[in-house]
């Protein structure tokens, strides 16, 4: 299943981070990091807020982050971006739903994947990560790499069942069915089709596409603040 994470979101930065791993490098990590940000399609409000917790709150769970990503071999990036958007890695988190902690687990979830205190970081993390996984796993919709993590990003946010009763809407074979596909069905689906509830005028569906993105940008950003490139090929959202 490692394999599945060998990705990155956008050409323009994937050239950028290569640059940075090859010994004839032509721009320095700070200078990669810049333009991160600078392309980034966070606004300012959240560039800012971003960079002032990853630099006063992320490097107490950083560890945390690796060993979850050592138990379950999903890039420690990806579950660090997934958690800054569940909870801008906040461990006291609580939603008004129910779910708790820096992945913001549901106690069903909880007992899924043997997470005992919700508001533990360290269990919370690798909960999350855990449940991510078995998405991963169990997840059939998608032609590409790059399509399927979308939609098991969307699976973490909006549920897997709601995910596939969307795929289906696009083609009963729902292997052929592409990220972009869920996307304009997302874009219009009514909550109530989804045994689910708007927030005022902003749709459910909308919510989970923009789950999706801001993950993204927040793996561009780790990953600049690492200077590294994805692990192995690239492959692009």
């Amino acid at each position: 299943m490692g394999n599945i994470f060998r990705f990155f979101f956008l050409p323009v930065t994937a050239l950028i981070l290569i640059s940075c791993s090859n010994i004839n490098k032509q721009m320095s990590c700070e200078e990669i990091l810049d333009t991160i940000y600078m392309n980034s399609s966070l606004n300012n409000f959240e560039k800012n807020k971003f960079k002032d917790l990853f630099t006063n709150r992320y490097p107490e769970y950083d560890l945390m982050f690796q060993d979850a990503a050592d138990e379950t071999n999903i890039e420690k990036n990806l579950l660090a971006a997934i958690s800054f958007q569940e909870s801008q890695w906040d461990p006291k988190a609580i939603s008004n739903m129910g779910v708790r902690g820096m992945m913001m687990v549901t106690l069903e979830t909880a007992a899924l994947v043997g997470v005992e205190k919700r508001l533990n970081p360290e269990q919370n993390i690798k909960g999350g990560a855990r449940y991510f996984a078995m998405l991963m796993e169990k997840n059939k919709i998608g032609p590409t790499e790059a399509d399927q993590l979308s939609i098991v990003l969307a699976s973490y946010n909006l549920g897997p069942t709601n995910i596939i009763k969307v795929a289906n809407l696009v083609n009963s074979n729902i292997e052929e069915v592409l990220w972009n596909e869920i996307k304009k069905e997302l874009s219009t689906i009514k909550a109530e089709d989804l045994s689910l509830s708007d927030s005022g005028s902003y749709s459910r569906g909308q919510q989970a596409i923009d789950y999706v993105d801001r993950v993204k940008n927040y793996y561009q950003l780790l990953s600049a603040h690492s200077c590294v490139a994805p692990k192995d090929q690239l492959t692009f959202f």
